[in-house]
Formats: C-alpha cells, structure tokens, sequence
C-alpha cells in the first residue's frame, strides 16, 4: 500500500506543477492568474454535491462497518475503511473551494478520492480466493486462489509506479519528456485496467466453469458470491475505463475539466460497486456446497 500512496502522490503533484506552470504562462502574457484549483480542473467545485457525495459514502461506510462487526469478519476491514476516507475525500472539496489555493488542502483530497478504490479491488481479490477455497474445487480458478490476492495487489502497486515515474516525467521543462512521462502515465493506467479485466475475465471463467458442471446457483448457499463479483467489478471496470479516457485526454481535456463526469462515472460507479456488499455481505454466503460431488468431496 505504501508504494501505491508513494506513485498517487507523484502523479497528483505532477498534474499540479502542470497546471500551474501554465497558469505562470498566462500570467506572463498579461492574462489574469486563475486560481490554483481552477487552473487544474477548469471548474470549481460544487460544494452542495460534494457535500452530498461525502454523505452517501459516510452512511455506506457505517453500513459496511456494522456488517463486518456483525459478521466479525476481520479480513474485509478494507472495504469500509477506504469508504470512510474517500467520504472525507469528498467533504474536503468544501474546504478546497473555499481556499481554492491551498496546495496542503488539494492534496488530501486528491489522496483521499484517488486511493480508496485500491483497496475496494483488493476486497473483491480476497474475497475470490476465500469463495474458491471455501466453496468450490479449486479447479474452477486458472491461479491458486490462496495466492490471487497477492498477485494481482502486486499487479496493482506495479502499475501504480509506472504511473508515478510517468507523472514525474510530465513536469519536465523539455517538451520531448513531458509528452513521454504523459505517454508512460497513461501505458500504467492502461496496464492497470488490463490487469483488473483478467481478474474479471477469472471470475467469469470460474462461473462459466460452475455453470458447466450443473450447479443451479439459485440452490447453492454460495451462489450469490460469483454475482456479486460479476457486478461489483463491472462497476469498478467503468470507473478504470473512465480514468484511461481521462488521462488521454489530456489536462485540458472534456472530462477532467467537467465535474458532472467525476460523479458520475467514477464516484457513483464505486458507490453503488461497495453498496452491493451492504445488501449482500459475503460471509453470510461462504458455505459448502450443497451438492454432494465427489470434486466437493476431495476438496474437504
């Protein structure tokens, strides 16, 4: 987890220096200096719907912390931890408004929206190797379940620090290594969203391969789980698609300079992603199956 808080923040203070090396250009031209928060997103925040966003991932992270408490499921602590920090990522976007050239103020924020989402991937890893050891053959994964956590939050931290490398590139005076440090970035996002499409690409293979040996999932006390994973990471896929887009565009492209699509294709998507763990809390579902098969038989 360091090394991906240590890469986020090289790419969040590269970004930075970018916009505000070319706020310095404007400003020696004789245009008028926007403020540090507007030369970034071209907008400024609105405080209402930040307000609002920062609520419903609060109330979700209470909802989660009583599921795990309940559950006494300790090794998805992740899940709702990550949900409170990233609602307090969206209730300081108040504040970033208010002082909207507060660099200390832009980088919590920026840190507590950008990091979260790591640790929701990582509760749909651990959550796969548990589903798989717990209620199925291990023959339904391509990978050993006890070590697919660790490969792909290995994965995950990789990726994380070609994008800081490339991030670091982007601030370069030379022109020559600002377009490649933007092209590096965006190689690690791609990497990234790859990395999370072969996880999905697992899960699917392991239903397709439970389908195939006639298990009725409405029948199986497990049968939930694979669902939920289905669509959490779709979910999830949608935010990574959207932060690809994002990032190719450029620092002045259409997404990043309008906030309705941070909302709405990465804060939302992750919101409703988590909030399907509300509804259906996955220790409930991680039994035996029901089906007495002699593959059932070997794995116990």
């Amino acid at each position: 987890m360091k090394g991906m808080q240590f890469a986020n923040i090289l790419i969040i203070i590269a970004f930075l220096m970018g916009a505000l090396r070319a706020a310095s250009d404007d400003g020696a031209i004789g245009v008028e200096v926007p403020t540090m928060i507007y030369a970034i997103f071209r907008y400024n925040p609105n405080k209402v719907v930040a307000a609002v966003a920062g609520g419903l991932y609060s109330i979700a992270s209470l909802c989660l912390f009583m599921r795990l408490f309940m559950n006494k499921a300790w090794w998805g602590l992740c899940l709702p931890i990550a949900s409170t920090f990233m609602s307090i990522g969206f209730f300081m976007r108040i504040p970033m408004v208010m002082n909207p050239n507060s660099l200390t103020i832009f980088m919590v924020e920026q840190l507590l929206t950008l990091l979260p989402p790591a640790a929701y991937l990582a509760f749909n890893y651990i959550l796969y190797g548990r589903f798989i050891v717990k209620c199925v053959n291990r023959r339904y994964s391509w990978i050993k379940p006890e070590k697919a956590a660790q490969y792909f939050i290995i994965s995950d931290i990789t990726t994380f620090f070609i994008q800081g490398v490339g991030g670091g590139m982007e601030v370069s005076t030379k022109v020559t290594n600002e377009k490649l440090g933007s092209n590096i970035l965006l190689t690690g996002l791609v990497i990234q969203t790859l990395s999370y499409t072969f996880f999905t690409i697992l899960v699917v293979h392991t239903w397709h391969g439970i389908l195939r040996d006639s298990f009725l999932l409405r029948q199986e006390p497990w049968g939930p789980i694979i669902w939920i994973l289905m669509f959490s990471s779709t979910t999830y896929m949608i935010r990574s698609i959207y932060r690809v887009i994002e990032i190719a565009q450029g620092k002045g492209g259409y997404l990043v300079t309008h906030e309705i699509y941070f909302y709405l294709l990465d804060s939302l998507p992750l919101l409703i992603g988590i909030c399907t763990y509300i509804i259906y809390w996955p220790t409930k579902y991680l039994k035996g199956s029901s089906k007495p098969t002699n593959e059932m038989t070997e794995q116990q």
